[in-house]
């Protein structure tokens, strides 16, 4: 039987995603498992997630998942290198997961195989560094450096899915993994783009569910999906109003020195002065990144820096390995995987909290990091007056 793992944040889950899996079950076989990777309650592009990650996890499972587990929060905000790197080594320690799955706009390892391995050559990471001294973005000073030597192939690298394909097998390379890579063509909506091909992007979704159109956003939501999300809001559990965490964030913000600032991952090039002058001239969190973006600091970079100094991440912590694999959700196929990891994992395999007081004092330094960074989201929600701090430690693993 064979085991695919997936790297996603499902804010919110959605019907592209559910039809991810019948494509993964539709190549690899119907009783294929599906174990995904997913971020907490904070994601990639530099924001809090709509839903808390438990509801999130439970939506997946609902759909056809059989195990989820959690990409730890310095890994969710980093760069889409470090993202997909922590993701596959996760999927990769393991044991269990034998493919790995990801969508793309040109869903052709043949093509998608030669850039990744140019892309770490020596003399394209230096053909990049020069690139860079002339202000452009990282990602565009790439694209010109491998351009260099694969011509128009180079062109791959102007779509969104196509660079975090890239960058899952560069992953798969480094880790010298036995993951066999299983690229599905990206169809329907663009990423910021409205529905198409049946299908609707997350921030498209989001935004309809933030301004209460519902039944709108209905048609592109699995129904277990949809009812969990409802319930929710009912019960005052989403962050339907993100400007409901700046009311903490700005002035945790203030309190920062130039010298924290420039521990943030990503942070160079005198970039903390001009972060901490917009911090003090800004009267909410997009008008900061917004004014502190440039041509060389795109807006989901520095909504990460930003959001990575409020939760206290620093660079240090993203140069770390991943300590440990939590457990979010669990399915009743998923039990067997999840035995099964018990047996060969290279990391410990975490289902309940208390067991991370068993494991490295990194270990347990990042848990309670994720503790606090949990802490914070629960008390942006309308509910907040029902949550507890701490409440971390005594979450369980959803099961199915």
């Amino acid at each position: 039987m064979r085991i695919c793992g997936i790297v996603c944040e499902y804010n919110p889950f959605h019907t592209g995603h559910r039809a991810q899996f019948d494509a993964i079950r539709a190549r690899l076989g119907s009783d294929c498992a599906v174990v995904c990777c997913m971020s907490g309650n904070f994601v990639q592009r530099g924001e809090a997630a709509l839903a808390p990650k438990h509801l999130r996890a439970e939506s997946a499972l609902r759909s056809g998942a059989d195990l989820v587990l959690e990409l730890p929060l310095p890994w969710a905000l980093s760069s889409a290198e470090g993202f997909a790197h922590a993701a596959v080594s996760i999927l990769d320690a393991s044991g269990a997961v034998t493919d790995l799955a990801f969508g793309a706009e040109d869903a052709e390892l043949s093509r998608l195989w030669p850039l990744a391995d140019a892309a770490l050559e020596k003399s394209t990471v230096d053909a990049t560094l020069e690139h860079l001294e002339s202000g452009i973005p990282y990602a565009r000073a790439r694209e010109r450096a491998l351009h260099a030597v694969l011509h128009g192939e180079a062109n791959l690298l102007q779509r969104p899915n196509n660079i975090l394909a890239i960058e899952y097998l560069k992953a798969l390379r480094r880790l010298h993994s036995p993951l066999q890579p299983l690229a599905l063509p990206r169809g329907g909506a663009g990423h910021d783009g409205a529905p198409a091909g049946g299908f609707a992007s997350a921030t498209w979704l989001r935004a309809r569910l933030r301004a209460g159109e519902w039944e709108k956003a209905r048609p592109y939501l699995p129904d277990s999906s949809f009812e969990l999300l409802q319930q929710a809001a009912q019960q005052g559990g989403l962050l339907l109003s993100p400007e409901r965490l700046e009311c903490a964030l700005l002035p945790a913000l203030l309190r920062m020195d130039i010298g924290e600032l420039a521990a943030l991952p990503g942070a160079s090039e005198g970039l903390e002065h001009r972060l901490y002058d917009s911090i003090r001239h800004s009267r909410g969190f997009d008008e900061l990144w917004q004014t502190a973006k440039t041509k060389r600091y795109p807006a989901s970079r520095l909504r990460r820096m930003l959001l990575c100094a409020y939760l206290g991440v620093t660079a240090a912590d993203q140069a770390q390995p991943v300590p440990y694999i939590r457990v979010l959700g669990i399915s009743q196929a998923g039990r067997a995987l999840l035995r099964d990891m018990a047996e060969k994992s290279a990391l410990p395999v975490v289902t309940r909290p208390a067991q991370i007081k068993l494991l490295s004092a990194p270990a347990r330094a990042l848990f309670d990091r994720e503790v606090l960074a949990d802490d914070l989201y629960r008390f942006a929600l309308p509910c907040w007056r029902q949550e507890r701090a701490g409440d971390s430690w005594r979450r369980q693993a959803v099961i199915l």
